[in-house]
This record gives C-alpha cells, sequence and structure tokens, in this order.
C-alpha cells in the first residue's frame, strides 16, 4: 500500500485505523517557520539523522518527530499532502531519510531565459516540496556587475538585491543558493565584446570535440594574469550577495583551450596542467574569501593525468545527460580521488523544443544508481537552455518532478506515475494537460531520427545558422514525420477544447512548432536538400505562412513568465528561419 505523498517514504507500516482530522489544513504556502496544526505533537529529536523526520498516525493522535530545522519541513509537506488526498489520515508510521543529502536544481539563466522573480519564487515553493535543498542560477553575463554594463545590457540581468530576495526566500524554504559563476569556457558572450577580447584563448574561432567550427572566441586565456584578475573582480561583486559558502565556478567544456593563447603552455607540459594550473589560482581566490569550491568533472576526464593532483577543497559535479552515458565508469574514476562528488542529470528540455522525456528517465535513474554505488553525496537536475531555451516553462517540470524523487529515494520512487504528480503540483487536475505534457515529449521517438543530444525539430527550427546538429542527423523518413504528426493532431484538437490556461497555451503553442518542424521535415525530404536556401518558391511561402503567426505567440509566453532581456536572442533563431523562407530563390 503506497501512501497519497511524493517522494514516497522509505518507510511506511500501515496500521488500522485512521485519525479524523479535527480541520481541515490551512491554505498557505509553507516554510520553515509554519506552524503544525494544534492536533499535531510535534518533537526536536536530535539522535534522528539529518533531515530524517518520522510521522506516528494513531486514531486519536498524530506525532512528529524530526531531527533538524528541514526534517521538519518535510514532516509539514508530508501531512499537507496526506490532507489533501482525505479527511482522514492512514493510520501507521512513516520513517524517511533522505539516500541523496544534498539534491539540487541546476537552472540555466544564462541562454537566454531569465524566469521573473514571482516565477521564479513559485518554482521554489515546488522544488521545496519536493525536498530539493540546493539551488544554482547558472551564470555567464546574467549578473548586473556595475563595472561591467556592456555585456548585460538589455539581457535583464539578475541585480544584487533581487539575489539577496532570491537567497532569503530559498533559505524560508530550506533551501541553499549556491553561488555560480562561469570562469573558464562558456565565455563567448563577454568575449563578443571588444572590450574583453584580450582575455580570450583565441578570437579566430576553434573546432569543437566533434570536429565542427566554432566561429567566435568561447573561452578565457588560463596563463593571463588579467584572466584571473578579470574572474577576481566577478567573484568580489557576486559572493556578498549569498549566504551560502560554497561556489560553483564551473570549468567545463574547454573546449579552445590550447589553441592560441595558451598553446606553448600547453605543448611544454600538457593541457590537463595548464587546466590544473589555472584551477588553482582561482581556487585561491575562492579560499581567500572562506569559500568551498565547486567544478564539473567532465574535463578531468579528458585529462586524467590530473585527477591525482586535484586540490581538495573541491567538490567534482559530474553531468552525462543521455541513456548510454558511462556512470559506473566515471564515478569510478572520481571516488578514487577522494573528493566529494556529485551527479548531475538534465530534464533533457534544452535543443528539444518539448524534451526527451524516456531518455531524460532513463539517464536519471541510471545515474541516481550509479552514484549511491560509488559514494556519491549529491544529485542534481539541470535545465539547460542551448539552441535559445525555446521549452516552453510546463515541459521541465516532469524531470524535476522524478528527479527529485530518486534523490530522496530511489527504490520508492523509481517507477512514479509521474503524469499523476505532474496533475497534482503543476496542471492542478487538468489531466489532459498533464498528459500532453509528457507525451510531447516523446515526439522525438516518434519521429526516429538519430540527433545528437536532441530532439531533431530543435536544431531543425532553432539553430539553422550553423546547423551542426542537422549535419549529424540520420534516418529522416516520411514515415517518421507522420508518425509524430498523428502525436501532434490529436494533441490539438483535445487541447482546444475547455477552458483556456496558461498550461494548455504553452502546449498548443509547443504543438503547433512542432507540427511546423513536421512539414519543413517533409518539405526536405521532398525537395531532396536540407538547405531551405534550395527550396522552390511556392514550398518557402506557404512554410513562411504557416511560421509567421506563431513568432508574436512565442514572443507572448515567454514574457508571461520570463523578463524580456534574452528574448530577442531567441526569438532571432526563428526569425532567421523565417527570413530563409522570405528570402529570393
Amino acid at each position: 500500500m503506497s501512501l497519497a505523498v511524493f517522494p514516497q517514504p522509505k518507510y511506511w507500516q500501515p496500521q488500522a485505523g485512521v485519525f479524523a482530522l479535527p480541520s481541515q489544513w490551512p491554505e498557505q504556502a509553507l516554510n520553515c517557520s509554519s506552524l503544525f496544526p494544534s492536533w499535531v505533537e510535534e518533537t526536536l529529536n536530535v539522535a534522528l539523522s539529518p533531515q530524517q523526520f518520522e510521522i506516528s498516525i494513531s486514531p486519536t493522535q498524530v506525532k512528529v518527530r524530526y531531527g533538524c530545522t528541514q526534517g521538519r519541513l518535510y514532516a509539514l509537506y508530508v501531512l499537507k499532502q496526506l490532507c489533501q488526498h482525505d479527511s482522514d489520515l492512514p493510520c501507521g508510521q512513516i520513517i524517511d531519510a533522505p539516500d541523496y543529502p544534498e539534491r539540487g536544481i541546476l537552472l540555466d539563466i544564462s541562454r537566454d531565459k531569465i524566469p521573473s522573480l514571482t516565477h521564479l519564487f513559485s518554482l521554489i515553493d515546488l522544488w521545496s516540496e519536493l525536498r530539493i535543498n540546493q539551488l544554482q542560477l547558472y551564470t555567464e553575463h546574467t549578473f548586473a556587475w556595475s563595472q561591467h554594463q556592456t555585456v548585460w545590457a538589455d539581457k535583464s540581468p539578475m541585480t544584487a538585491d533581487e539575489i539577496q530576495q532570491v537567497d532569503q526566500y530559498c533559505q524560508s524554504k530550506g533551501i541553499e543558493l549556491i553561488i555560480n559563476v562561469a570562469t573558464f569556457g562558456h565565455m563567448e558572450r563577454w568575449l563578443a565584446h571588444p572590450e574583453y577580447k584580450h582575455l580570450a584563448e583565441q578570437t579566430t574561432g576553434f573546432y569543437d570535440q566533434r570536429g565542427d567550427f566554432r566561429p567566435f572566441s568561447f573561452g578565457l586565456n588560463p596563463v593571463s594574469d588579467e584572466s584571473v584578475n578579470f574572474v577576481s573582480g566577478l567573484i568580489d561583486e557576486l559572493v556578498p550577495n549569498f549566504t551560502s559558502q560554497t561556489i560553483n565556478i564551473n570549468f567545463d567544456e574547454t573546449m579552445d583551450l590550447g589553441v592560441s593563447a595558451s598553446k606553448a603552455a600547453c605543448e611544454a607540459t600538457s593541457k590537463g596542467q595548464v587546466y590544473v594550473d589555472y584551477l588553482n589560482k582561482i581556487l585561491k581566490l575562492t579560499r581567500a574569501k572562506g569559500l568551498h569550491t565547486q567544478i564539473f568533472s567532465d574535463m578531468l576526464f579528458q585529462y586524467p593525468d590530473i585527477l591525482a593532483q586535484l586540490p581538495s577543497n573541491l567538490t567534482l559535479l559530474n553531468w552525462g545527460y543521455e541513456a548510454d552515458h558511462p556512470y559506473d565508469e566515471e564515478h569510478q574514476q572520481l571516488a578514487k580521488t577522494g573528493l566529494p562528488f556529485h551527479v548531475v542529470v538534465s530534464t533533457c528540455c534544452f535543443a528539444s523544443v518539448s524534451g526527451r522525456w524516456q531518455n531524460a528517465k532513463t539517464h536519471m535513474l541510471r545515474a541516481a544508481k550509479s552514484g549511491l554505488r560509488f559514494g556519491a553525496t549529491g544529485y542534481q537536475i539541470s535545465e539547460w537552455g542551448d539552441m535559445g531555451h525555446a521549452q516552453q516553462d510546463i515541459f521541465p517540470y516532469a524531470g524535476y518532478i522524478y528527479g527529485a524523487g530518486l534523490a530522496w529515494n530511489i527504490e520508492q520512487n523509481e517507477q512514479a506515475d509521474i503524469t499523476f504528480w505532474l496533475n497534482h503540483f503543476v496542471c492542478q487536475g487538468d489531466e489532459q494537460a498533464a498528459f500532453w505534457a509528457l507525451r510531447l515529449q516523446d515526439i522525438y521517438l516518434d519521429l526516429g531520427i538519430d540527433t545528437p543530444n536532441a530532439c531533431f525539430l530543435g536544431p531543425l527550427l532553432f539553430d539553422q545558422k550553423f546547423r551542426r546538429h542537422l549535419r549529424r542527423s540520420e534516418n529522416l523518413t516520411d514515415a517518421g514525420f507522420d508518425r509524430a504528426q498523428d502525436q501532434i493532431t490529436p494533441c490539438l484538437e483535445e487541447l482546444s477544447q475547455g477552458a483556456t490556461t496558461a498550461i494548455r497555451e504553452q502546449l498548443i503553442f509547443t504543438a503547433k512548432l512542432l507540427h511546423h518542424g513536421v512539414l519543413l521535415g517533409k518539405q526536405m525530404l521532398q525537395q531532396n536538400t536540407r538547405a531551405i536556401e534550395e527550396f522552390d518558391s511556392a514550398s518557402k511561402q506557404l512554410l513562411a505562412a504557416d511560421l509567421a503567426p506563431l513568432l508574436p505567440q512565442y514572443k507572448a509566453l515567454w514574457l508571461a513568465t520570463n523578463r524580456a532581456g534574452g528574448l530577442a536572442d531567441s526569438v532571432g533563431r526563428l526569425e532567421y528561419l523565417h527570413g530563409l523562407y522570405t528570402q529570393s530563390t
């Protein structure tokens, strides 16, 4: 017998009888200072482990014991959910504690979507109820640094005051807001401006790990004191706005390391040595502020010779977002370092319009089991914005819910009914919306197109300028496009009936956008080319007419919950596609 709570507890021993609720659960948001109803007897028991709680329900009383403030909050959420489900509480005993002590969300606010404070606070409310206890806002250029207005102009950045508000709100919800700032790779939004070019590793473009040429500056020059001084300034201004004593400096995907400015140094020693030497310089800055530091671990596998010389004040974040990712192999290597490490998974909505749900579920579960097997202490759920953060707000919720369940307790939550809980937490009783919010994420399976790390329709619609993924996509077929359309059509028909809601508007828009992708894909087959420029005029006119009304809808949906900054860059990707349709043949 399962309980009507999420995440499901580690231990639930039902007993005969029920406790008749003397009063309804008050309709109010919960936080760490919320009171239990008068009919609950609560006790702090320091003998319990951190975050552990126990709930005993008999026909005459409800007792709660907890070991810390977070455990108390989680017990509150359990009782709230039980009261929402029924007017009587089932008798029995709950004993619960997490598999992973650190359970986080890593939200991309740099490509290109920054949620409004109202929307972010609503997300924090949900994450807290899902027992998430850490949050990172992935930051490249979207903080309002006083000395760097050029880079964040028109991007609606997070201000110091707003970060402090978010930090305070997170604290009230049992969540630590961890400092996050890019300090090595992924600096292209800085280095695109002339005044920062001198900090770049290279200024002429480079070939990435797949052999694709990227015609822009990407990473900082790690052998330059100017880079260290620049990063020092970023940290000095950002850190005081947080109460956390942990900072993630990222250090991932340093793809152009050794191309130009650091080439001689890399040849004299190795890329790995240059990497770790620069790391030590940045760690000197964070240690001076009393901070514990996190980095992503992906480059460590590229330079395994440095694993043995990593400094001690580090936590390693190991990301992998595909169903076949070699978690065991990597976690085994990280365990040998003796450093704490976390597993980082993904909602898999990035670069995919709606997402890749089966891939998300599979890799989340494999990562969770592997992390526990090799001693990981944390489980982080990332929501990235590659290719313009084009996914509507509804889609990552499923990943948040499932990932949080696994982070809390794998055994009891790996088979969770995510459609049910998506409906409960987000869709507010709209079962059709909950169904399609998951089903549209599996359009990539209907298509059957092999595309690196994405659903084919994502780069098809949002990366026509570079077409890196499109060149590597295989198995485009009319049958696959028809299978996808066979799902899109009933989605539009069902969701267009009944009352209009914000979630239904997002789903209907996404279905229309996916439909446009199907039309475009079928035209590529019919015209025997993936170059839209080579389409005949009549086909381009039809596609232009289909896409045009979606552009203002995209903007309106974005602005309903997110800041204006970044919208021009994101919608510009669709406008670029529309421009290909309207240019002369």
